[in-house]
C-alpha cells in the first residue's frame, strides 16, 4: 500500500501529459543566458569598436512584463488541469499487506502524450544506458523512517498507526492536486500539517519543496528536498527537484551534483519515465552549462537529452539555443523545427528559429515563422518583442516604413505594459530618421529621453539607458540634417562639421547595443554628455513650430532614369553567405553613389586629355577639414562621394572617417576589430576566413619568429619545438598553447608604388577570454594611427594616380588592374570607423561601368571580397582572386560583346555613364537625395 501511494504521490508531483520538463517549469531552470544567443551577432556585428562589415539577432527567451529579459522557460503554456488522483482509501484500512519492492509496483497509466508501460518496458530502458545502480524497495525504505519516529518503534502502532499512516497519504495527495490547480498556500499549509507529525515522510517533503519553489522560495525548497533525501537517498526525484532549485539558486556546482545524482538513480524505478525523467536532468543540466557560455557542454548533454527522449520540445528548443549560440545557425534551426513539430504552440520556439533565420539572412523565412509566432497570441493582443523583431528586421532590409507600421501597432501595447517601451520608442525615431521625418524623429527621440519606467529610475535597465542617451546624440544628429536639406550635397559634410568629441561620444565611440532580435549602435563610453561635448558642440536650433511647405520634388522622368541602373548596381554588393541581409535602401545608395563618382572620374579624365588640371571645391571635402577655396580632385575626394551617400542611407549605422575622430582616439589607433570566432562563438558573418587566417597566422610567425603582446613586446616563439608546435596547430587553442599569452601578428604587404617597402596590414590577435570555459578569440585588428594613415595615403595616391594614367589611355587591362590594386590597399587600410568593404566595392564598381567595361556578375556564394584583400600580401594575389570572376571581357584585352547583337545584360542594365542625367544636378540636395532613397511612390517627409 505505501508503495503503492508512494508511486501515485510521484506521478502527481510531475507536470502534466504535453509537458516534457518536469520540475523546471516549477522551479525555473537556470535561465540560458539572454545575452549569450547575441554573441554571433555581436561579433557579427563587431565588439567596441568593431566596425567591419554592414549592420545580426540570435535566440531570445522574450521579456518579463516590466521588460527585463525573461529565462527560457521549461514550458510556456498552462498546464492542462491535473490527473486525478489515486483512490481515497476505504473507511477500514485492509491487513497490511508485505511491502513489494520497486520492480512490483504497479505501472502508471498511459497518460494523453502516449506515455506508459510498466516495469519491463523500465527495465528496458534502464538497460539501454548502463548504471551502476541497486534495486530499492522504496516502500520498505520509507516503513523504516516511519518506525524511527513511531513511539513503539513499530511501523505505526497497528490499526491506528496505519489510519494515520492513510490519512497523511490522503492529506498529500490533496496537496498535489492543491498544487497541480494552482492553490500554493492551501497546498503548503496542508503539508506544514503532515510534516509537523511526521517530519521525515518522503512524499510531503517532496510536496512542500515543489510547493516552496513555485512561490520562490528556493531556499526552503531546497531544505524540503534535502530532508526528503536523508529520508530516501536512493529517491531519484528530490535529487532532480533539488538540483533544479539549486540551479534557480545559481548554485551551480550544487545543483549539477545533484542532476547527475537523478540520472545515475532514475533506472530504479524503472518505467518509460525513467528515460524521461533522466532527459529532463539533462536539459537542466545543458542550461545550466548554456547560462556558463560552454555551449559545447550544454550541446552535449541536450544532446542526451534528446536522445532518451526524442519527443521532448522543450530539450529540442534549448538544444537550437545552444547550437545558435555557438554560431551554428542551421543545426539550432533544425532543433527549432523539431521543436515545434512535437509542440506546435510552443510560442518560444518559433520566435528563436525567427530570430535565427533572420541572423542567417533568410529573412522571407524567418517573417514567416515570425508571423507564425504572433498566432499564438490573443489577436488583440500581439506580442511586442515579436513586433519588434520583425521592425528590426525590415528596418535592417532598409525598409523603414514597413518597419514604422509595426512599430506603431506595438507601441501602444507596449505602453499599457509599460514594456520595452524605450526600445520600441528609439526604433521608431531611427526609422523616422532615416527617411527624413524629422518631426517625428524628433518627437520619438524626446520620449525617449524623457521616459520614466511606471516604478521610477530605478526600473530603467542599463539597456534603457542606453537608449535614452544614444537618443540625445541622434536627435542633434536629425536636426543637423533637417537643417541642411537645401544645402547643396557637395557642400555637406558631417565629417568635418561636427566637432570631433560629438562624434567620438555619438557615433564612434558607440559600442554594439543588443535589442532584441538585433543589434543598434549605442554609447557606453561617454553616457550623457560631459562637459567637453557641450563646451563645444552647442545644441542644434528646434524645428520650427510650423512646417514650411514642401519644395518641388526631382524631376521624375531623370530621377527614373538614374534609379533603374542605380538599383541594378546595387544588388551586386549583395554578399551570398549567411548572416548578409539585404538592405535595399543601402544598395541604392550605393547605386546613386557608383553613378556620381563615375561622373566624377569622367571629368576628371577628360581634364587630363585636355592636358588640364581638375579642380574642386574643398568646401564639403573631408580631406581639407570643410576650408574654403579649391584644390586637386584626388582619392579621397573620390571616397567621399561614396561615404556621404552611405552616410544619408542610414542614420543609426554611421560611416566616419577616422582621422577626423578625437586626436587623442587617432593618436591611440582607433580602427576595426573583426572576430571569426570569439569564446565557443563562431561569427555567423566570418568564421568562414578563420582557416585560412590561422594559415597565414602560422607563416608569419614562422617567417618572423615573434609575435607581439599587449604592451607591444616582441614574444618569441623561434625554438625548434615551438615552430613544430606552430606547424602542427589545428585551432585557435593550439596556437595560444605554444604563444601562452594573448597575442598578434601583423601582415605585411608589400607597396607596389615603392619596390621594396612593406606596409602595415590587419593584425591577426588571438587572446583567450576570461570567464569562460575553453574559451579563445581570433580576430583581425586594424588600429588606424597617424604614421600608418600616413603610409597608406601614399599608396592610395600612387594608386589612383594609376587608374587615372590608364582611364586617360584607354588601356582597360592596366585600367581594371589598377583598379583593383587602389581597391586592395583602400580594404586593407579600413580608414572608416565603419563601412570600408561597402564603400570600398561601390568604389570598384563604379570605376568599372565609368570606363565603358560594367561588371555584371554577382559576388560568387560564400566569398567576401574585403576578405580576399585583408589575407593577401600582396596585391597579385587579391587580383587573382577577384578577376577570375568579376572581369568584364574588355578588362581581358578581349574585344567588347558584338554591338550589332542583342543587348547584353550588362549593357541593358548600364548604359554608359555619359549618357545618363548628371547626379548633382537632378541630386543636388540633401532633400532631393533622401527622396530619391525612399523611392517613388513613397510618402513625402521633406
Amino acid at each position: 500500500m505505501l508503495a503503492l501511494l508512494l508511486a501515485g504521490q510521484q506521478r502527481l508531483l510531475q507536470l502534466q501529459p504535453g509537458d516534457k520538463a518536469g520540475l523546471s517549469a516549477v522551479v525555473g531552470p537556470s535561465a540560458p543566458d539572454p545575452t549569450a544567443a547575441g554573441t554571433a551577432a555581436a561579433i557579427k556585428q563587431g565588439a567596441p569598436g568593431w566596425t567591419h562589415g554592414a549592420s545580426q539577432q540570435l535566440p531570445y527567451g522574450g521579456r518579463e512584463a516590466n521588460g527585463t529579459p525573461k529565462p527560457v522557460r521549461a514550458a510556456t503554456a498552462a498546464p492542462p488541469p491535473p490527473p486525478s488522483p489515486s483512490p481515497a482509501p476505504p473507511a477500514q484500512p485492509p491487513p497490511s499487506p508485505p511491502a513489494p519492492s520497486a520492480a512490483a509496483v504497479p505501472p502508471p497509466a498511459a497518460t494523453a502524450n502516449g506515455r506508459g508501460g510498466g516495469a519491463a518496458a523500465g527495465a528496458a530502458t534502464a538497460g539501454s544506458d548502463s548504471c551502476d545502480v541497486e534495486e530499492v524497495d522504496c516502500a520498505a525504505a520509507q516503513a523504516a523512517a516511519r518506525a524511527e519516529l513511531s513511539p513503539d518503534g513499530g511501523v505505526g502502532g497497528g490499526a491506528e498507526g496505519m489510519h494515520a499512516m492513510l490519512n497523511n497519504s490522503l492529506a498529500i495527495q490533496i496537496a498535489v492536486t492543491q498544487i497541480n490547480g494552482g492553490n500554493i498556500l492551501e497546498a503548503e499549509a496542508l503539508l506544514d500539517k503532515v510534516i509537523s507529525s511526521s517530519p521525515r515522510e518522503l512524499g510531503a517533503r517532496v510536496a512542500r519543496g515543489t510547493a516552496r519553489a513555485l512561490r520562490r522560495d528556493l531556499k526552503g525548497a531546497v531544505e524540503d528536498f534535502s530532508v526528503a533525501i536523508e529520508a530516501e537517498p536512493r529517491y531519484a526525484d528530490s535529487w532532480k527537484r533539488r538540483g533544479q532549485a539549486r540551479s534557480a539558486l545559481g548554485e551551480t556546482e550544487g545543483a549539477l551534483a545533484d542532476l547527475q545524482k537523478a540520472i545515475d538513480l532514475a533506472p530504479l524505478f524503472g518505467g518509460v519515465d525513467s528515460a524521461a525523467s533522466r532527459a529532463e536532468c539533462y536539459v537542466e543540466k545543458g542550461m545550466i552549462y548554456q547560462k556558463l557560455r560552454d555551449y559545447r557542454r550544454a550541446c552535449r548533454e541536450l544532446t542526451q537529452a534528446v536522445r532518451l527522449d526524442p519527443g521532448n520540445a522543450q530539450a529540442w528548443n534549448v538544444l537550437g539555443l545552444c547550437s545558435t549560440s555557438q554560431g551554428d545557425i542551421r543545426d539550432g534551426v533544425r532543433a527549432y523545427e523539431k521543436a515545434v513539430e512535437l509542440n506546435p504552440r510552443l510560442k518560444e520556439s518559433w520566435v528563436n528559429m525567427g530570430q535565427a533565420l533572420k541572423e542567417e539572412g533568410r529573412t522571407k523565412e524567418a517573417e514567416r515563422v515570425l508571423l507564425q509566432a504572433l498566432t499564438l497570441d490573443p489577436p488583440d493582443a500581439p506580442s511586442v518583442h515579436v513586433l519588434r523583431v520583425l521592425a528590426q528586421m525590415k528596418q535592417q532590409q532598409g525598409q523603414h516604413a514597413a518597419a514604422v507600421r509595426l512599430l506603431d501597432r506595438a507601441l501602444p501595447l507596449a505602453e499599457t505594459r509599460d514594456e520595452q517601451v524605450v526600445e520600441v520608442l528609439y526604433l521608431r525615431a531611427i526609422c523616422h530618421h532615416a527617411l527624413g521625418a524629422v518631426r517625428e524623429a524628433v518627437r520619438d527621440y524626446d520620449e525617449c529621453i524623457g521616459r520614466i519606467p511606471k516604478g521610477g529610475l530605478s526600473n530603467a535597465t542599463e539597456e534603457t539607458r542606453q537608449f535614452q542617451f544614444l537618443s540625445f546624440y541622434q536627435k542633434d544628429i536629425a536636426l543637423y540634417m533637417y537643417h541642411s536639406l537645401d544645402r547643396r550635397a557637395a557642400d555637406f559634410c558631417p565629417d568635418s562639421e561636427l566637432p570631433a568629441v560629438f562624434k567620438r561620444t555619438g557615433w564612434a565611440g558607440a559600442r554594439a547595443l543588443r535589442m532584441a532580435g538585433g543589434w543598434v549602435r549605442a554609447v557606453v563610453q561617454e553616457g550623457p554628455p560631459q562637459a567637453e561635448l557641450i563646451s563645444q558642440h552647442p545644441p542644434q536650433p528646434p524645428l520650427p513650430p510650423s512646417p514650411p511647405p514642401l519644395p518641388p520634388p526631382p524631376d521624375p522622368e531623370r530621377l527614373r532614369a538614374l534609379t533603374v541602373p542605380a538599383d541594378a548596381l546595387g544588388v551586386l554588393l549583395q554578399n551570398h553567405h549567411q548572416g548578409f541581409l539585404p538592405n535595399v535602401r543601402q544598395q541604392r545608395a550605393a547605386g546613386y553613389a557608383a553613378v556620381e563618382l563615375g561622373q566624377a572620374m569622367l571629368a576628371a579624365v577628360a581634364a587630363r586629355r585636355a592636358g588640364r588640371q581638375h579642380w574642386v571645391r574643398s568646401e564639403g571635402s573631408s580631406g581639407q577639414a570643410g576650408g574654403a577655396g579649391r584644390h586637386l580632385f584626388g582619392w579621397r575626394d573620390a571616397m567621399d562621394i561614396v561615404v556621404k551617400w552611405r552616410q544619408l542611407a542610414e542614420p543609426n549605422d554611421q560611416v566616419v572617417w577616422v582621422d577626423l575622430l578625437t586626436r587623442r582616439e587617432f593618436e591611440q589607433g582607433f580602427g576595426s576589430h573583426t572576430p571569426m570566432f570569439s569564446g565557443q562563438t563562431k561569427c555567423v558573418r566570418y568564421f568562414m576566413n578563420f582557416a585560412r587566417a590561422l594559415e597565414l597566422q602560422r607563416e608569419v610567425l614562422l617567417r618572423e619568429g615573434h609575435a607581439f603582446d599587449a604592451a607591444n613586446r616582441a614574444v618569441p616563439v623561434g625554438s625548434e619545438a615551438q615552430r613544430e608546435a606552430i606547424r602542427a596547430a589545428r585551432t585557435a587553442e593550439d596556437m595560444y598553447h605554444v604563444i601562452r599569452q594573448d597575442s598578434w601578428v601583423v601582415v605585411p604587404i608589400q607597396s607596389v608604388s615603392r619596390p621594396g617597402h612593406s606596409l602595415e596590414g590587419t593584425r591577426l590577435t588571438l587572446v583567450r577570454v576570461p570567464n569562460q570555459p575553453d574559451a579563445y578569440e581570433f580576430s583581425i585588428r586594424t588600429p588606424v594611427t597617424p604614421p600608418r594613415w600616413k603610409d597608406f595615403d601614399a599608396e592610395l595616391e600612387a594608386a589612383f594616380e594609376a587608374i587615372l594614367q590608364a582611364f586617360a589611355a584607354d588601356d582597360l587591362p592596366r585600367l581594371a588592374s589598377s583598379i583593383l590594386t587602389y581597391c586592395y590597399y583602400w580594404y586593407n587600410f579600413m580608414p572608416l570607423a565603419r563601412g570600408t568593404a561597402a564603400v570600398g566595392y561601390t568604389t570598384m564598381l563604379s570605376l568599372f561601368w565609368a570606363a565603358g567595361m560594367p561588371v555584371s556578375a554577382a559576388i560568387p556564394k560564400d566569398y567576401q571580397v574585403d576578405w580576399e584583400a585583408i589575407l593577401a600580401q600582396h596585391p597579385d594575389q587579391f587580383i587573382a582572386s577577384v578577376s577570375a570572376w568579376l572581369y568584364p571581357p574588355q578588362a581581358k584585352g578581349l574585344p567588347a560583346p558584338a554591338a550589332d547583337g542583342a543587348a547584353t545584360p550588362a549593357a541593358a542594365a548600364f548604359p554608359p555613364m555619359s549618357s545618363l542625367p548628371p547626379v548633382s544636378e537632378v541630386l543636388g540636395t540633401i532633400r532631393h537625395r533622401l527622396i530619391a532613397l525612399n523611392g517613388e511612390g513613397a510618402k513625402r517627409f521633406v
